[in-house]
């Protein structure tokens, strides 16, 4: 026993002197072809991966490009890919390439499943003293790591294979996410020699609803669990007298089927409670949404004129039939500018910002997740949890802090500049102006 604690005591201190580059976690954007501005601020993907240095990795994207992907690896580093499908050309299953390099994962889907999406985008890369914890909202694919901007969470972790870490409730969240999306068990298994004790972001994920689905659901998803992480932030922000009042600055590449009351359960879970609440307590009245909630969404003019010409619009998902529905919330509407002149933002983000400081704190959600009901889930009757079509990964940073200096807003959290993708002033769409609408 005496050797075996002189073992781990040796190991934890060859931690506490490992150099980490990101110890403690920061916001990156992805760096933009051409950008020569904001350097400090803007990774490409090969920065991001340090292949030289990298053993093995695990990868999760909606969209792939494993021809284009493979040429940022050694070919000695092993893979796992976890990625989206058709049920209908693939079925579910973990398929291994010839040389063993690649291991390709399709995650479970129900048949009973209109939309079949896994959308979700992590990374955990092995090096051999740390692990770096990615979350992002750019696919594996070269057009969202150079045309168009995201957004990335980084943070590096100590890693020991022989010495199991102490148990932390992240670690156990993260555990349990990625068996949600059928991640090899000798993987899930690794993180059992991670030191996540200095993680300070909260995870968010989405899973799509069905009966009889895997035993390792957390206790919620989506809307739900979004609720349950702002209720802790609630508890250590403010004090209990104070009222829990923000406004939401809402932004994703894909806008959904959205209307009042939709917008009246996000603003609920946004902060740590549900609409009966709200409504018992004094109501959430229409003209409160409107000026409490705000949804980004670049115009078609923006569209049609970014640098890169009509095939980016792809990337940018929103149906015209559901902007001529009359129950549509155009005043939530806000038009959206890049920081980069004429280019196109696909990074997912949500800012809280508490109107009972002057909107100088409050949280930040960045990952997967766009504005849609289908990512988010939506309440199909009372007391239950919401229903949820996609599979979405996410991170909520706490404790964020806005400031307004020489007429620029900026944003700090855990004592790291966060650069945003996009100018926090949002204005009002002109009655001319349409969204965009996806080719």
């Amino acid at each position: 026993m005496d050797k075996e604690l002189r073992e781990t005591a040796a190991v934890r201190k060859r931690q506490s002197t490992v150099i980490l580059p990101f110890p403690d976690g920061v916001v990156r954007l992805t760096h933009m072809a051409g950008e020569k501005e904001n350097l400090d601020q803007a990774m490409t993907l090969s920065d991001i991966l340090q292949p030289t240095a990298l053993r093995k990795a695990l990868l999760s994207t909606f969209v792939l490009d494993l021809e284009w992907l493979l040429t940022h690896f050694e070919r000695s580093t092993k893979l796992v890919v976890v990625k989206s499908y058709d049920p209908k050309l693939e079925q579910c299953g973990v398929y291994q390439s010839e040389d063993r390099r690649v291991t390709l994962v399709n995650p479970e889907f129900s048949p009973k499943q209109a939309y079949p999406i896994m959308h979700s985008k992590i990374m955990l890369l092995f090096y051999d003293t740390y692990v770096r914890f990615v979350v992002s909202s750019a696919n594996l694919y070269q057009d969202d790591w150079t045309l168009i901007q995201n957004i990335v969470f980084i943070q590096d972790l100590p890693y020991t294979p022989s010495v199991v870490s102490a148990d932390t409730c992240f670690g156990s969240t993260l555990e349990g996410a990625l068996r949600d999306i059928s991640v090899p068990e000798p993987v899930v298994e690794q993180l059992r020699y991670i030191n996540f004790t200095r993680v300070k972001v909260h995870i968010v994920t989405s899973v799509p609803s069905a009966e009889g689905r895997s035993q390792f659901h957390a206790e919620s998803y989506g809307l739900d669990r979004l609720a349950r992480v702002t209720q802790m932030i609630r508890d250590q922000e403010l004090d209990k007298k104070e009222v829990y009042d923000v406004t939401l600055y809402c932004y994703g590449s894909s806008m959904g089927r959205l209307n009042s009351s939709y917008l009246r359960s996000f603003y609920a879970s946004a902060v740590g409670s549900t609409p009966s609440i709200i409504q018992h307590q004094g109501g959430l009245s229409s003209s409160d949404i409107e000026t409490k909630v705000r949804v980004g969404f670049h115009t078609l003019a923006q569209g049609e004129n970014n640098i890169h010409g009509p095939a980016i619009q792809q990337s940018f998902k929103f149906q015209p039939e559901y902007y001529s529905d009359p129950t549509f919330p155009r005043y939530a509407l806000r038009k959206i500018e890049s920081k980069v002149p004429n280019t196109l933002v696909h990074a997912k983000v949500i800012l809280a910002r508490l109107n009972a400081t002057r909107q100088e704190r409050g949280w930040m959600y960045l990952g997967s997740h766009n504005f849609t009901p289908g990512a988010w889930g939506y309440k199909r009757a009372y007391g239950k949890p919401c229903f949820v079509n996609n599979y979405e990964f996410g991170v909520v940073l706490p404790h964020v802090h806005f400031e307004s200096m020489f007429g620029r807003d900026t944003m700090t959290w855990n004592g790291s500049k966060v650069p945003l993708p996009f100018r926090l002033a949002w204005s009002e769409y002109e009655r001319d102006e349409m969204p965009l609408v996806g080719q």
